[in-house]
């Protein structure tokens, strides 16, 4: 079995998230964001470098100290793709915690030139939302329609 390095060193500038802090920088990030001001991040990645179709979430502080990681066969996890209606297109993709926890990660924009793009982490408590932590404005990078699509393929 491979070994599974998910944490990489990474220079920092004054303390400032970057993205490939999680995923490996090999270009299977597929969402990333910063939170709380900048002292957290997340990242989900197409976890290419583990056995199997798997993704993965990473939940980190600035300095790249990981506080949640999640590897999970892609086949399980829960995903919410946009309905194609309204104005206000979003989607979203869950991760089991363990322990009756789980974490949502979102994505969102309006349909209009130079919209801008928002999302965050809704957690959950045996499916109660316990906490929303939005994204910093103007960090989110997404491609949770590709995520999206590899974990249907999976299922």
């Amino acid at each position: 079995m491979k070994q599974i390095c998910l944490s990489i060193a990474i220079i920092f500038s004054a303390g400032a998230l970057q993205a490939g802090q999680f995923c490996e920088l090999d270009g299977t990030e597929m969402f990333s964001c910063t939170l709380k001001g900048g002292t957290r991040g997340i990242e989900l990645c197409n976890a290419v470098w583990a056995d199997g179709a798997k993704a993965a979430y990473g939940f980190f502080k600035s300095n790249g100290t990981v506080e949640k990681e999640i590897l999970q066969d892609m086949a399980t996890l829960t995903a919410m793709p946009w309905n194609g209606m309204g104005n206000f297109m979003n989607e979203s993709v869950t991760f089991d915690g363990g322990g009756g926890y789980a974490y949502e990660v979102w994505w969102g924009t309006e349909r209009a030139a130079g919209a801008t793009e928002m999302g965050g982490i809704n957690v959950l408590k045996d499916g109660a939302l316990i906490a929303d932590i939005p994204c910093d404005e103007g960090s989110v990078t997404s491609d949770l329609t590709s995520l999206i699509e590899l974990i249907e393929a999976a299922q």
